[in-house]
């Protein structure tokens, strides 16, 4: 397999156009800030290749078409890693998952670019699909904002090597 392009100019990621990891970031400290006024929950929602050396251009692009897609209102993304993209959604855990469920059941039926699911339980309510894996992580009331991100990174970054 060729090796997927990942690379911004600081601003959008070439090949998904998508917000680069920086822009994503800023934005994640400002909402991190409103979340902890407002005494509202903030979480991350991690998607990405399952087997990195087997995505194709052509599943990020369409992945990177249907987060956008499913998207609500004040909830932004990036393509976080060459085969993973990143969510902040505004609300908890479990608002996340809905995200993560609208996705990938949009994806199973998207022209056999994303199809196929295992079932797999886990305490970072993680689920497995045939292509792709997500994971969530919520922010504690009073976590900080660089512990959180650490906590998403790890996570991410560790799934990253299942395969």
């Amino acid at each position: 397999m060729s090796h997927l392009e990942f690379s911004n100019n600081g601003v959008v990621d070439s090949l998904t156009h998508s917000p680069a990891p920086a822009i994503f970031l800023e934005n994640v400290k400002r909402e991190h800030s409103n979340a902890l006024r407002e005494m509202r929950p903030i979480s991350i929602l991690s998607i990405q290749a399952r087997d990195s050396t087997n995505v194709t251009s052509a599943q990020l692009i369409e992945m990177a078409r249907l987060i956008t897609k499913h998207m609500r209102s004040g909830e932004f993304c990036s393509r976080i890693s060459e085969s993973g993209f990143w969510i902040s959604v505004r609300g908890s855990e479990a608002a996340a998952i809905t995200l993560s469920q609208r996705i990938m059941g949009q994806g199973l039926m998207s022209q056999g670019i994303l199809s196929g699911r295992e079932t797999n339980t886990n305490t970072e309510s993680e689920s497995q699909y045939r292509y792709w894996r997500t994971s969530v992580i919520e922010c504690a009331p009073s976590q900080d904002l660089n512990s959180w991100i650490k906590s998403v990174d790890l996570a991410h970054f560790q799934n990253s090597e299942k395969v």
